[in-house]
């Protein structure tokens, strides 16, 4: 009994410390930076009869390849924010060795634009919303409106996002 007694006042001890010498403030992605929402996409092109994972001619046409693109954006109410993620390119069914690379962490502008507007145009629209965030750099315009979004293009070919707070 005396065991367990000296090690329940150990471990509350130990939790005493740890609570006055802990990090105090640790926001990371929090309130100090007013955030508005989180946006995740993952895009995948592995059907290469599909004109968009065509590979990419030499004078520009043709389409991004076989790859995919994953990426988490944080943004805030002045118009910033933070985003990180990753790209990937594929050799084909039962290749390997295309590689991968990063994106970011960097800091992204973005802005707000209502559905219809021509700024839209070029962009992969996901869902479908009165508004929509337009990310520096990203090819999506993400719905304002939180949730899971699927856009599945073709066999092969599918856009999975959502909008969270």
């Amino acid at each position: 009994m005396r065991k367990v007694l000296v090690l329940v006042v150990l471990v509350a001890g130990l939790a005493a410390v740890t609570g006055f010498t802990g990090a105090k403030n640790a926001l990371a992605y929090g309130k100090a930076d007013q955030p508005l929402a989180q946006l995740t996409v993952s895009a995948n092109c592995d059907n290469p009869s599909f004109p968009l994972c065509a590979p990419p001619g030499p004078d520009g046409t043709g389409g991004v390849g076989l790859g995919g693109i994953w990426a988490w954006v944080e943004i805030d109410a002045d118009s910033t924010g933070d985003m990180t993620g990753a790209a990937c390119g594929h050799s084909g069914a039962g290749g390997g060795g295309a590689g991968a690379g990063p994106l970011g962490p960097t800091e992204i502008t973005w802005t707000m634009v209502a559905a219809g507007d021509p700024s839209l145009n070029g962009l992969f629209v996901l869902g479908q919303d009165s508004e929509y965030y337009v990310v520096s750099g990203l090819p999506f315009a993400f719905p304002v409106t939180q949730g899971h979004y699927s856009t599945r293009l073709a066999p092969g070919v599918q856009i999975q996002s959502t909008t969270a707070p």
